[in-house]
């Protein structure tokens, strides 16, 4: 793959994509928006939280990999966890108490817009959509500011019986109150010496700590829902969040309410539109059941597009019984992309998706079911253009609009991409997925399903890594919305173009 080509290819695509975006008439984004207290932590911060406890407690509630913040002990144990692996990883945590202990022993550094809906409405809002509906269930006034102040971002709410549509600083509900999580981001290189264990942080990352009030839920009320079809036209939809339901509620409700819930808005928000897309972004869920339940129940069968990292892709593959994949997802090492594709098959065959979407560093994967109606250089384009968003997002810490991300072109594709595809390469040619050719253009063709695979640009620095994962997923559905929108205007200009001798998006599996 040569490097001059994707530069080429990322500038071609950025502006392809931003003229399709003129024909979307509107995005729905749901459930989850929260504020985000951030702290980047320095060694300094590390010393002062490893004097504040018994380092002998401290290494075997590592050894225990607690799954939730009951006390401020398990904060550690799960932030040398992730550090030491350098994996992202969030945590939830229902005591308020351990907000309180943060405050007064850490502190944050500023505080920002956070939660993938709430990350997503605010990304999309600045592409100057014509219309982004947002829905936060537990939307109070202090939330509500955080939302961009744009004419086309809109959240809905009831009056005198009738669903209007507002900016939420106009819709939020009273007497409510904000759930905060905490961010800890840390940075390549730094290192940790505690007691026997002594590592340095692989790579930038960061661990999350995601607040769950008692009175969280997710659901949608009962008024807006019955008043869906008032949100006018709407391309398409993304979700999430669903990694908030618990398996049992103070009030005797469980896991079972609100998935049955959830089915049902996205069946009401699949009647307004035949051709309305959905996409869900996945995130770290901890619990088995809950995880499971909303692949099988909640996905399978209702989503079109599904959106996740590589850890995402392994949990999701453990729960649904493919264990060896599972690890080998994980484990990486030589062969890591080819299981990493192969999951994607999998999580496409299983659950019946039109498309997954696989953001990692340096590369991004997407697997889509055999006639899907944009080509596959269309699709290519939508993941290039998500990549320039992505740089954008990492080099200042959000997305301001598509001048600040035309910008960001500059931004150099990564030359580990890049070589984990070559490597790939001889996997997908030996196994006559693709020719030679079509590996360089992205492409792969598979027997029940087609892929494409790009690189992508990769900021050496990052300023700030949460939010990334949803900006690339985010752009890149929108991106292959609008090209899909245009080309039934009747001026799309992907449907027959070819690129060397063949028309390769178009190219049948034969082998």
């Amino acid at each position: 793959m040569e490097f001059e080509e994707w530069e080429l290819r990322h500038k071609e695509a950025f502006f392809e994509i931003k003229e399709a975006l003129s024909y979307l008439e509107g995005i729905f984004v749901a459930y989850n928006s929260n504020i985000d207290a951030i702290k980047h932590l320095t060694p300094e911060d590390l010393c002062h939280l490893l004097e504040l406890f018994d380092q002998d407690a401290l290494q075997e509630r590592v050894e225990l990999y607690p799954r939730e913040i009951k006390e401020p002990l398990d904060i550690l144990a799960r932030l040398l966890l992730s550090m030491r692996e350098g994996k992202a990883a969030e945590v939830p945590t229902y005591t308020p108490e351990i907000h309180s202990w943060l405050k007064e022993n850490l502190g944050f550094d500023y505080a920002r817009m956070g939660g993938q809906a709430g990350i997503i409405t605010n990304l999309l809002a600045r592409l100057e959509l014509k219309k982004v509906v947002a829905y936060v269930p537990w939307l109070s006034e202090e939330q509500a500011g955080y939302f961009a102040n744009t004419k086309n971002l809109l959240h809905p709410k009831i009056e005198r019986g009738k669903l209007v549509l507002k900016h939420p600083k106009e819709a939020f509900k009273p007497n409510i109150g904000s759930k905060v999580n905490w961010i800890f981001e840390y940075s390549k290189g730094m290192l940790v010496d505690c007691g026997t264990d002594k590592f340095t942080v692989p790579r930038d990352n960061r661990l999350i700590l995601s607040s769950r009030p008692k009175w969280l839920r997710l659901e949608m009320d009962q008024q807006i829902y019955a008043a869906l079809d008032s949100l006018g036209p709407l391309d398409g939809a993304i979700l999430s969040g669903y990694q908030m339901i618990k398996e049992e509620y103070e009030d005797g409700a469980t896991y079972s309410d609100y998935v049955g819930n959830s089915v049902k808005a996205i069946e009401k928000l699949k009647a307004l539109n035949p051709g309305l897309r959905l996409h869900v972004e996945l995130t770290s869920i901890q619990n088995r059941l809950i995880r499971k339940t909303i692949l099988k129940e909640i996905i399978a069968g209702r989503i079109h597009s599904l959106g996740l990292d590589t850890v995402e892709v392994a949990n999701a593959l453990n729960v649904l019984g493919e264990e060896e994949l599972s690890y080998a997802v994980i484990k990486k090492g030589e062969n890591g992309i080819i299981a990493l594709y192969q999951g994607a098959v999998r999580l496409l065959q299983a659950l019946a998706l039109e498309r997954v979407h696989v953001h990692c560093l340096g590369f991004y994967i997407c697997v889509l079911a055999k006639g899907h109606p944009l080509n596959l250089k269309g699709h290519r384009n939508a993941l290039l253009f998500a990549s320039t968003l992505a740089a954008t997002k990492a080099l200042h810490g959000k997305v301001e609009g598509l001048l600040e991300s035309e910008a960001s072109l500059k931004v150099p594709v990564s030359e580990k991409g890049l070589e984990d595809l070559e490597n790939f390469k001889l996997y997908c040619v030996g196994r006559k997925l693709c020719t030679l050719d079509e590996f360089e253009y992205g492409y792969v063709y598979g027997r029940d399903h087609n892929a494409v695979f790009v690189p992508s640009k990769v900021v050496s620095e990052p300023k700030a890594t949460v939010g990334i994962g949803d900006t690339i997923s985010a752009g890149a559905f929108t991106g292959m919305l609008a090209l899909m929108k245009q080309n039934l205007a009747g001026k799309g200009k992907n449907s027959k173009r070819k690129e060397g001798s063949q028309t390769l998006e178009t190219r049948v599996f034969s082998a």
